[in-house]
Protein backbone atom coordinates (compact mmCIF):
# COMPACT_ATOMS: atom_id res chain seq x y z
CA UNK A 1 0.00 0.00 0.00
CA UNK A 2 3.06 1.85 0.63
CA UNK A 3 4.26 1.86 -2.52
CA UNK A 4 1.14 2.73 -4.35
CA UNK A 5 1.20 6.09 -2.08
CA UNK A 6 3.96 6.49 -3.77
CA UNK A 7 3.23 7.24 -7.33
CA UNK A 8 0.30 9.03 -6.63
CA UNK A 9 1.27 12.11 -7.94
CA UNK A 10 -1.30 14.05 -5.63
CA UNK A 11 0.81 13.02 -2.75
CA UNK A 12 3.67 15.29 -3.07
CA UNK A 13 6.64 12.83 -2.22
CA UNK A 14 8.80 11.69 -4.86
CA UNK A 15 9.15 7.36 -6.24
CA UNK A 16 12.99 6.72 -5.14
CA UNK A 17 12.62 3.78 -7.55
CA UNK A 18 11.55 5.51 -10.36
CA UNK A 19 13.84 8.47 -9.89
CA UNK A 20 16.85 5.87 -9.50
CA UNK A 21 15.67 4.51 -12.89
CA UNK A 22 15.33 7.89 -14.93
CA UNK A 23 18.73 8.43 -13.46
CA UNK A 24 20.25 5.19 -14.95
CA UNK A 25 18.39 5.54 -18.38
CA UNK A 26 19.90 9.22 -18.48
CA UNK A 27 23.53 7.86 -17.29
CA UNK A 28 23.80 5.62 -20.09
CA UNK A 29 22.57 7.86 -22.36
CA UNK A 30 25.19 10.10 -21.62
CA UNK A 31 27.65 7.63 -21.65
CA UNK A 32 26.99 6.86 -25.33
CA UNK A 33 26.89 10.57 -26.35
CA UNK A 34 30.29 10.83 -24.74
CA UNK A 35 31.67 7.47 -26.50
CA UNK A 36 30.26 9.32 -30.15
CA UNK A 37 32.02 12.19 -29.31
CA UNK A 38 35.74 10.78 -28.63
CA UNK A 39 35.12 8.10 -31.64
CA UNK A 40 34.18 11.53 -33.55
CA UNK A 41 37.35 13.74 -32.29
CA UNK A 42 39.99 10.70 -32.58
CA UNK A 43 38.24 10.23 -36.45
CA UNK A 44 38.99 13.95 -36.40
CA UNK A 45 42.39 13.93 -35.62
CA UNK A 46 43.26 11.05 -37.94
CA UNK A 47 42.24 13.81 -41.00
CA UNK A 48 43.86 16.37 -39.85
CA UNK A 49 47.65 14.41 -39.49
CA UNK A 50 46.72 12.93 -42.99
CA UNK A 51 46.16 16.47 -44.45
CA UNK A 52 49.09 18.12 -42.33
CA UNK A 53 51.22 15.14 -43.89
CA UNK A 54 49.80 15.83 -47.73
CA UNK A 55 50.34 19.83 -47.08
CA UNK A 56 53.98 19.00 -45.79
CA UNK A 57 54.63 16.91 -48.98
CA UNK A 58 52.93 19.10 -51.32
CA UNK A 59 55.63 22.11 -50.07
CA UNK A 60 58.48 19.61 -50.10
CA UNK A 61 58.00 19.18 -53.84
CA UNK A 62 57.38 22.63 -54.33
CA UNK A 63 60.47 23.38 -52.72
CA UNK A 64 62.43 20.72 -55.12
CA UNK A 65 60.37 22.13 -58.20
CA UNK A 66 61.60 25.83 -57.28
CA UNK A 67 64.90 24.94 -56.94
CA UNK A 68 65.60 23.03 -60.23
CA UNK A 69 64.16 26.64 -62.18
CA UNK A 70 66.91 28.15 -64.10
CA UNK A 71 66.86 31.84 -65.48
CA UNK A 72 69.16 32.50 -68.39
CA UNK A 73 69.37 34.78 -71.46
CA UNK A 74 70.18 33.56 -74.89
CA UNK A 75 72.63 35.33 -76.94
CA UNK A 76 70.37 35.63 -79.87
CA UNK A 77 67.94 37.46 -76.91
CA UNK A 78 70.43 39.64 -75.80
CA UNK A 79 71.26 41.00 -79.39
CA UNK A 80 68.07 41.91 -79.76
CA UNK A 81 68.18 43.92 -77.11
CA UNK A 82 71.00 45.27 -78.18
CA UNK A 83 69.35 46.03 -80.66
CA UNK A 84 66.05 47.45 -79.29
CA UNK A 85 68.68 49.94 -77.37
CA UNK A 86 70.21 50.91 -80.71
CA UNK A 87 66.54 51.86 -81.95
CA UNK A 88 65.67 53.87 -78.70
CA UNK A 89 68.76 56.13 -78.96
CA UNK A 90 66.73 57.61 -82.27
CA UNK A 91 63.59 58.17 -80.21
CA UNK A 92 65.23 59.64 -76.92
CA UNK A 93 65.17 63.04 -78.48
CA UNK A 94 61.45 62.68 -79.31
CA UNK A 95 60.84 61.45 -75.69
CA UNK A 96 62.81 64.21 -74.34
CA UNK A 97 60.66 66.59 -76.33
CA UNK A 98 57.65 65.41 -75.63
CA UNK A 99 58.37 65.35 -71.84
CA UNK A 100 59.25 69.18 -72.56
CA UNK A 101 56.27 70.07 -74.64
CA UNK A 102 54.02 68.70 -71.73
CA UNK A 103 55.80 70.11 -68.44
CA UNK A 104 55.35 73.57 -70.69
CA UNK A 105 51.55 72.82 -71.08
CA UNK A 106 51.63 71.79 -67.13
CA UNK A 107 52.95 75.27 -66.55
CA UNK A 108 51.03 77.35 -68.89
CA UNK A 109 48.03 75.87 -67.32
CA UNK A 110 48.78 76.83 -64.07
CA UNK A 111 50.35 80.38 -65.29
CA UNK A 112 46.87 81.31 -67.00
CA UNK A 113 44.85 79.66 -64.13
CA UNK A 114 46.84 82.40 -61.77
CA UNK A 115 46.22 84.88 -63.88
CA UNK A 116 42.67 84.89 -64.13
CA UNK A 117 42.26 84.62 -60.75
CA UNK A 118 43.91 87.74 -60.54
CA UNK A 119 42.60 89.34 -63.25
CA UNK A 120 39.25 88.62 -61.94
CA UNK A 121 39.60 89.86 -58.29
CA UNK A 122 41.37 92.56 -59.75
CA UNK A 123 37.66 93.61 -61.93
CA UNK A 124 35.72 93.35 -59.45
CA UNK A 125 37.49 95.62 -57.37
CA UNK A 126 37.79 98.11 -60.17
CA UNK A 127 34.02 98.04 -60.95
CA UNK A 128 33.42 98.36 -57.13
CA UNK A 129 35.53 101.92 -57.53
CA UNK A 130 33.79 102.98 -60.53
CA UNK A 131 30.53 102.37 -58.82
CA UNK A 132 31.49 104.17 -55.92
CA UNK A 133 32.67 107.32 -57.65
CA UNK A 134 29.39 107.45 -59.81
CA UNK A 135 27.66 107.34 -56.94
CA UNK A 136 29.29 110.03 -55.17
CA UNK A 137 29.17 112.35 -58.11
CA UNK A 138 25.54 111.85 -58.48
CA UNK A 139 24.88 112.51 -54.99
CA UNK A 140 27.30 115.92 -55.25
CA UNK A 141 24.78 116.70 -57.88
CA UNK A 142 21.95 116.50 -55.48
CA UNK A 143 20.42 113.58 -57.21
CA UNK A 144 19.81 110.11 -56.18
CA UNK A 145 18.84 107.23 -57.40
CA UNK A 146 15.88 105.45 -57.92
CA UNK A 147 14.28 102.37 -58.72
CA UNK A 148 12.15 101.97 -62.25
CA UNK A 149 8.78 101.48 -59.99
CA UNK A 150 9.59 104.12 -58.12
CA UNK A 151 10.39 106.61 -60.85
CA UNK A 152 6.85 105.05 -62.88
CA UNK A 153 4.74 106.24 -60.07
CA UNK A 154 6.61 109.47 -59.52
CA UNK A 155 5.81 110.27 -63.24
CA UNK A 156 1.74 108.85 -63.26
CA UNK A 157 1.63 111.01 -60.20
CA UNK A 158 2.96 114.06 -61.69
CA UNK A 159 0.84 113.65 -64.91
CA UNK A 160 -2.39 113.33 -62.97
CA UNK A 161 -1.29 116.24 -60.85
CA UNK A 162 -0.78 118.90 -64.29
CA UNK A 163 -4.03 116.98 -65.39
CA UNK A 164 -5.78 118.18 -61.97
CA UNK A 165 -4.31 121.63 -62.73
CA UNK A 166 -5.93 122.06 -65.93
CA UNK A 167 -9.61 121.15 -65.23
CA UNK A 168 -9.48 122.97 -61.77
CA UNK A 169 -7.40 126.00 -61.73
CA UNK A 170 -8.49 127.25 -58.84
CA UNK A 171 -8.38 124.52 -56.18
CA UNK A 172 -4.70 124.01 -57.58
CA UNK A 173 -3.81 127.33 -56.40
CA UNK A 174 -4.66 126.63 -53.39
CA UNK A 175 -2.60 123.24 -53.34
CA UNK A 176 0.25 125.15 -54.73
CA UNK A 177 0.30 127.30 -51.79
CA UNK A 178 0.06 124.01 -49.17
CA UNK A 179 2.87 122.73 -51.63
CA UNK A 180 4.57 125.96 -51.03
CA UNK A 181 4.13 126.25 -47.46
CA UNK A 182 5.46 122.68 -46.71
CA UNK A 183 8.45 123.17 -48.65
CA UNK A 184 9.67 126.30 -46.60
CA UNK A 185 8.57 124.35 -43.54
CA UNK A 186 10.78 121.26 -44.35
CA UNK A 187 14.20 123.67 -45.09
CA UNK A 188 14.06 125.20 -42.01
Amino acid sequence: MEEQNNQNPSSGRLNPVELLEQLKTTTEALHRESNNLNSGVSGMDKKLKESRELIDHSLKELRESVMDIRVNISPEDIRKLETYKDYFKHYKPVLYISLFVMLSGWGLALFGGYSGIKYYKESVRTKQEIRGEVLQEINQDGNVIVSKEQWENYKFQNEVLKEWKKTNPEDSKSLMDYGNGYKAKQRK
